[in-house]
């Protein structure tokens, strides 16, 4: 975690600098009011530690604020009045720490608690026309209130998909409600899904609030799996969005259902209609959003690899983030990702790990290659292994697919293939040594 600490004072700032530092934070410590709020314009931080005993801290966490909205400002005092301390949550700090009676260890664990504001789900590169048609499609319902079903294989991203899209439509705190179906196949299933008032049955001694009390309170309920949800909890889901309103079992007061609702599968055919409710599904399947496999959007490999590497490197506060060299290029995109953008995160994170020094090579990507005899079926599986047979030599890709130039050239473009990548590197002839003449 990158943290700004503004502490005028050298002997309250040196601790804090040096003890953060040691449980693994990166901390940029600040002096001067000016310094800092130059800092803040210029550079990324995950949080800010701000001492508020004077004007120019509120000042700052004003400027911080205003900068980043979504993260977190702890603000940091010696000898302060409540009034301050007021002021200062005001304006936007979500913490407030005493530095005289409390502990490093407390601070670390503010730090930690408020991770998920810290370290806001990054935007992968994607620049595929397919991925980003439904990114499109997704938003578009989603900010129309529709009910979608997102379908995809397995590592797809369905789920991290429906993040980013409630992330970009919520103007709180980003957060949802993630749901496996299978697991409301349970008893009291309908108690855990809608709540429960207080005294229902002898053991409730107090009110419960169901999944759609959180997702109310969040702002999204993800359904995963939806052909695994139990019959009698899909007339209740039915009920709710055909009503917009529900209420908790034992209660006669009907509340708003407010949250977006989105659920997944990997394929439209596993809902069947003679398991799961016809209305609901005809309600559903009128807003289906497909997520293309990786192999289908090439120009997103390398890209989402080397945001991949870098989340990975600032998770684990790992300064310098390595590069890809133009070997490991091609074989990220020789593979097929049969297991799709989890398996190339797995494959990456182990690359970043193995790799030595600060570039990741072909021989630090560890999965099971394309066997290079077999020419692939599809049309981009042939353009690749072609391109490696003949080096980037378009003139011998041409003849070997029967193609023009120009349609090489369309072919390129429309899977995000640079064929540069694929020429060998010239080797340097050592120089030849001169002898001086006398």
């Amino acid at each position: 975690m990158k943290i700004l600490l503004y502490e005028p004072d050298q002997r309250t700032g040196e601790p804090i600098y040096h003890a953060l530092r040691r449980e693994g934070h990166d901390v940029i410590w600040i002096q001067e009011y000016m310094d800092a709020r130059t800092k803040i314009l210029d550079e990324k931080f995950d949080a800010s530690l701000i001492e508020i005993d004077d004007y120019e801290g509120l000042r700052l966490i004003e400027s911080w604020v205003e900068q980043s909205p979504k993260l977190l400002c702890v603000a940091i005092y010696k000898e302060q009045d409540a009034g301050v301390g007021f002021k200062a949550s005001k304006l936007g700090s979500q913490e407030i720490y005493e530095i005289e009676h409390g502990s490093i260890s407390e601070l670390d664990r503010i730090l930690k608690q408020y991770k998920i504001l810290a370290r806001l789900p990054q935007v992968y590169r994607h620049k595929s026309v397919e991925y980003n048609k439904a990114v499109s499609d997704l938003r578009n319902l989603v900010n129309h209130h529709k009910p979608v079903i997102i379908t995809g294989e397995v590592g797809t991203g369905k789920s991290y998909l429906a993040e980013h899209v409630h992330r970009d439509d919520s103007d709180t705190v980003f957060r949802l409600e993630e749901i496996q179906c299978s697991t409301l196949n349970v008893e009291n299933a309908m108690e855990l899904f809608l709540g429960v008032v207080r005294c229902f049955r002898p053991e409730i001694k107090q009110h419960r609030k169901g999944l759609i009390d959180k997702s109310n309170e969040k702002g999204l309920l993800y359904l995963k799996d939806i052909a695994d949800l139990p019959a009698n909890l899909q007339e209740v889901l039915l009920d709710i969005l055909e009503r917009g309103e529900y209420r908790r079992v034992g209660s006669e007061i009907w509340e708003p259902f407010t949250a977006h609702l989105i659920v997944s599968c990997k394929d439209i055919s596993e809902i069947r209609t003679d398991r799961f409710d016809r209305r609901l599904y005809d309600l559903l399947s009128h807003n289906i959003v497909r997520i293309p496999p990786l192999r289908e959007c090439p120009a997103d490999i390398v890209s989402n690899a080397e945001q991949m590497a870098e989340d990975y490197c600032r998770s684990k506060g790992i300064v310098a983030i390595p590069v890809f060299n133009a070997d490991a290029m091609i074989k990220l995109m020789a593979h097929d990702w049969l297991g799709n953008y989890r398996e190339l995160k797995s494959c990456v994170e182990n690359a970043v790990v193995c790799c030595a020094g600060n570039t990741i090579t072909a021989s630090d990507l560890h999965f099971t290659p394309v066997e290079s005899d077999t020419l692939p079926e599809d049309d981009k599986g042939k353009l690749i292994f072609y391109l490696d047979k003949f080096c980037g030599k378009k003139v011998d890709v041409m003849k070997a697919l029967g193609i023009t130039a120009p349609t090489l050239d369309k072919r390129l473009k429309k899977y995000g293939i640079d064929y540069k990548l694929f020429k060998k590197k010239k080797e340097r002839k050592p120089r030849k040594k001169t002898t001086a003449s006398k």
